[in-house]
């Protein structure tokens, strides 16, 4: 086993002491500090090493803690998951569960509004949680969006279509992103708002209903007048329709994820 910082430094005193003795020679008291001090930072590097090790072996025991529920929750299971996450320290590994929350939703998208559901029930205990997960996706939206990486662009705003319908993201950065899609509209960024407006569409039909008129004018201008794919402008047709039947396909909030009463959102713009 390895010796402390003391019993390092004891030993070559006393070595140091002994060494003296049976030769007989004197030691200066500065070659002494000397040898303590080399002594104690041979000592203090190990014991560092040591802790970084451990640091290292907690930090990917949480990391496991975090990623195996996430990887296996969905509509039946999700409050079991909500409580093994909670019991996890999702304070120090908050990065790690927006990494891992926002990889998984990528790789399965029809699960966004389960792990949307989940955020959700997070963001009602810790908060702190829920917006870091927003500004992460925002960012990913943003740079995805400057280089036309369509993919990671419709996943990060179908994420954020959720957790606006959860009431963790406020409706505002949902339009503030509408008015980016719409700003110069290319047969790319008109279909990533035409499957947001999809899946937002009914929220945004409850609570601004006069925003939502102008988001469809919008629709309608881009319709008649831009250059736009005959397959886009399809597109935008069947969301009209989508309209008309109330978004019924598309419900706010789907059946068995509802978890999260009103007073306690927590909505972060």
């Amino acid at each position: 086993p390895s010796l402390s910082a003391n019993a390092v430094i004891s030993a070559v005193v006393a070595g140091a002491a002994t060494s003296t003795s049976m030769r007989g020679r004197y030691m200066p008291p500065s070659m002494r500090r000397q040898m303590m001090a080399a002594a104690a930072k041979a000592a203090g590097s190990s014991e560092q090493a040591r802790a970084e090790v451990e640091q290292r072996e907690s930090w990917e025991a949480l990391k496991k803690r975090i990623n195996g529920p996430i990887n296996k929750v969905n509509t039946s299971n999700i409050k079991e998951i909500v409580v093994e996450l909670f019991s996890a320290n999702l304070i120090r590994g908050r990065g790690l569960f927006c990494r891992s929350v926002i990889k998984a939703q990528s790789l399965s998208r029809p699960f966004t509004p389960v792990y949307a559901a989940l955020a959700a029930v997070i963001n009602t205990k810790l908060p702190i949680v829920g917006e870091l997960l927003l500004t992460r996706l925002v960012l990913q939206f943003r740079r995805a969006f400057n280089r036309d990486e369509k993919d990671r662009c419709l996943s990060a705003i179908m994420f954020i279509a959720h957790l606006t319908n959860q009431r963790v993201a406020h409706e505002v950065l949902a339009l503030q992103a509408l008015t980016l899609l719409l700003e110069n509209p290319t047969d790319d960024s008109v279909e990533i708002a035409v499957a947001f407006m999809r899946e937002v569409g009914a929220l945004l039909a409850e609570i601004v209903p006069r925003v939502l008129n102008a988001v469809f004018d919008t629709f309608r201008s881009i319709l008649h007048d831009a250059d736009i794919d005959k397959r886009v402008q399809y597109m935008i047709e069947v969301l009209f329709q989508y309209r008309r039947d109330g978004f019924k396909n598309n419900p706010v909030i789907p059946d068995g994820l509802d978890l999260v009463e009103i007073e306690e959102q927590i909505i972060h713009e």
